[in-house]
């Protein structure tokens, strides 16, 4: 019995020490890595806490309970109880945003996720050269349309059935991705998105996230408002690096308070919440909602908003 103690705070040792770390990713990419786990650090450190409640062991409980305080923090905003959407009127702009993965062998499933929803604008990402050259026309009744492909995971393409007014590519030196930004005429008043695809911040990517990250910022705190920032950023909404961007553009995720997480479906039991959609509060979020993979390992990310009076 002593020693099934031991294990257990040893365990809730190694997870206060992840739990810490998630908050740490200003200091190094690892924090940023950990940050992605924190809904399984904070499961883990309830189990753990539980346990140790039933055995009255008091250290235990101590390092599990701060575990768990440390994960919850960022985790309160997206539990379905502090707000619900708001559906009073007709949305004016719908927008899905998509990662369609550049070997997807499955075409015929994202347009059949674009005919579900049916929004107004699109944003896809690994938007590759030999997905355009089989899909693109599938795209005509999107007359408006922005596209940089790529050969493998930095093409992106929007297309759209409201008018562009004004739209721009953006490449900065040493980062390699492209940052789109676009204006378009929602009811006779303009509303831009800004969206980009940077790297996993790990290993020999990670300063290379962080400078995408940054390039996204800086496009975004220069664009017009009601802004969009939207994107799959291989980060959590909590991490170091999208904590800056939410910060400096003045926008804030679309769905806390709406108790959706998981974007991305790995090969494994893991689902990891990597696709974000950042609105100002110009934009009133009516609903929002995830459809199928369509042959990617991501799910499209559907956001009805309505322009606030």
């Amino acid at each position: 019995m002593k020693l099934f103690t031991r294990v257990l705070v040893g365990l809730a040792g190694l997870l206060l020490l992840f739990s810490v770390g998630a908050w740490l990713g200003f200091v190094h990419w690892a924090g940023d890595v950990l940050a992605l786990f924190v809904p399984y650090w904070a499961g883990g450190t309830a189990v753990l806490l539980f346990i140790f409640l039933i055995l009255r062991h008091r250290m235990g409980g101590v390092l599990a309970g701060i575990a768990l305080l440390l994960n919850l923090m960022p985790l309160v905003g997206y539990l379905p109880l502090s707000r619900s959407a708001v559906a009073s009127q007709p949305a004016d702009l719908r927008l899905m945003v998509y990662n369609i993965y550049y070997r997807n062998n499955d075409l015929d499933a994202i347009r059949a996720e674009v005919d579900a929803f049916d929004p107004d604008v699109i944003f896809l990402m690994e938007y590759s050269f030999a997905i355009q050259s089989q899909i693109e026309g599938q795209f005509a009744d999107y007359p408006y349309q922005l596209i940089e492909p790529s050969r493998m995971t930095s093409g992106v393409a929007l297309f759209s059935r409201v008018p562009i007014t004004a739209s721009e590519v953006y490449r900065f030196e040493g980062t390699r991705i492209p940052i789109i930004e676009a204006t378009f005429d929602v009811a006779g008043q303009p509303v831009t998105l800004v969206g980009g695809h940077p790297w996993p911040p790990v290993d020999h990517w990670a300063n290379l996230h962080a400078l995408q990250v940054a390039d996204v910022r800086r496009v975004a705190e220069g664009a017009e408002r009601p802004l969009i920032v939207a994107g799959d950023f291989n980060s959590v909404p909590w991490s170091f690096e999208l904590r800056q961007l939410q910060a400096a553009a003045d926008v804030q995720d679309t769905r806390r308070g709406l108790g959706r997480l998981t974007t991305w479906i790995g090969p494994s039991l893991i689902r990891l919440s990597l696709d974000h959609v950042f609105a100002s509060e110009e934009l009133v979020v009516q609903s929002y909602a995830q459809g199928q993979p369509g042959g990617s390992d991501h799910l499209p990310i559907i956001v009805d908003f309505a322009l606030a009076p």
